[in-house]
């Protein structure tokens, strides 16, 4: 006598799970507990016509993944939703055999995309780039940064040395899912236009919206705060801007530029995987009913760089003040102003001139 399978739910904090009872004709019910299963195949929201609630109907009704859809009779689903949900979880098995990740591409909604997270973690790479300032089109990328999980530190390709088509395409081919932070208006776009044709990695998760959905907003740095991922000091303080002026500094021949550019741009990077596991976990904690099996993610800290970089130019650029040395008995040491001493009187002054220009005109004799 086969054994019949009962679904019960039980609940886990602030989440729920399907769990399975098998009754064998010994009549003593075997529990089939959760194992470790990533969210991608138990997904049914990039099917046309599942929205969050028919999906989690079909979690509560023992529907775990897209075989079970195709296993199941779905008798308590109405017969079209029903049949949207067969056919696209045929078409999930059918790409997901022949290694068809367009397929997801097209037709995952983006918000939801965070859900690949821990299907792909090991196929996936970090990436981030510099620009020399200029607007996309005419802006040139100055450096682009790679990290992947098997790698300690990033891979940093840079204009004029290893930057091109051919390299990127290369470094970017063993991988089956991008990472970014605002990359989907940014980062790649930008690297599209200035590499016409290139091939990336055929799925992109972007982290930005993946953790504002999750209540964490702003920058990548600011948001780093917030999930208490600090970078080390001064390093901190850079932005975007600060990656201009320092390639600016490097090509009128200053040593230190090169090294804390990429220190810089290699920080952003390994942000990435720790943010990453952040977002995926804190989604599923969202959901009120999870599949069976779904799991969280080992939360991880920061990656540490042995990377160098100059703590007193990105103070320079940044305007940052460095501690102070411990004073030395006898020696007397004049302190430099700050390097807003010197730029705000020329901007005052500039703007009081054209001020007062402008009220001779308003004022003045026609």
């Amino acid at each position: 006598m086969p054994a019949k399978l009962k679904h019960k739910v039980a609940r886990m904090g602030n989440s729920f799970f399907v769990i399975s009872f098998r009754w064998p004709a010994s009549g003593r019910a075997v529990i089939d507990w959760p194992q470790p299963k990533a969210m991608f195949r138990n997904s049914f929201i990039h099917i046309h016509g599942v929205g969050p609630k028919l999906e989690q109907a079909l979690w509560h009704e023992g529907v775990g993944d897209w075989q079970a859809a195709l296993d199941t009779p779905l008798e308590r689903i109405a017969r079209a939703k029903a049949d949207w949900v067969k056919r696209g979880a045929e078409a999930a098995l059918r790409a997901a055999e022949r290694g068809d990740l367009g397929h997801f591409a097209q037709c995952w909604p983006s918000r939801d995309r965070w859900r690949w997270l821990a299907e792909f973690a090991g196929r996936a790479v970090y990436l981030d780039i510099e620009t020399d300032g200029g607007p996309m089109g005419t802006g040139r990328i100055t450096v682009v940064g790679l990290h992947d999980a098997a790698s300690p530190q990033p891979r940093m390709l840079v204009a004029g040395r290893d930057l091109d088509r051919a390299q990127l395409e290369a470094a970017l081919a063993p991988f089956a899912m991008v990472v970014t932070y605002n990359g989907g208006p940014f980062d790649l776009p930008f690297i599209r236009a200035q590499f016409p044709g290139i091939r990336l990695p055929p799925l992109h998760v972007d982290l930005c919206p993946a953790l504002r959905h999750v209540g964490l907003k702003g920058g990548l740095k600011g948001v780093e705060r917030q999930a208490h991922l600090d970078r080390p000091e001064v390093v901190e303080e850079a932005d975007g801007w600060t990656a201009v002026l320092l390639w600016r500094r490097h090509h009128a021949g200053d040593e230190r530029a090169l090294p804390t550019l990429l220190r810089y741009c290699a920080e952003d990077c390994v942000a990435l995987e720790p943010l990453g596991r952040l977002a995926f976990n804190r989604h599923l904690d969202a959901l009120t009913l999870l599949p069976a099996g779904a799991a969280r993610l080992e939360p991880m800290a920061r990656p540490r760089l042995a990377m160098p970089f100059s703590r007193e130019l990105l103070a320079e650029l940044t305007g940052i003040h460095l501690p102070r040395p411990a004073p030395v008995p006898g020696v007397v040491r004049e302190t430099p102003a700050p390097w807003q001493a010197h730029v705000r009187p020329l901007v005052m002054e500039s703007a009081h001139a054209k001020a007062t220009e402008w009220l001779k005109k308003k004022t003045g004799p026609p």
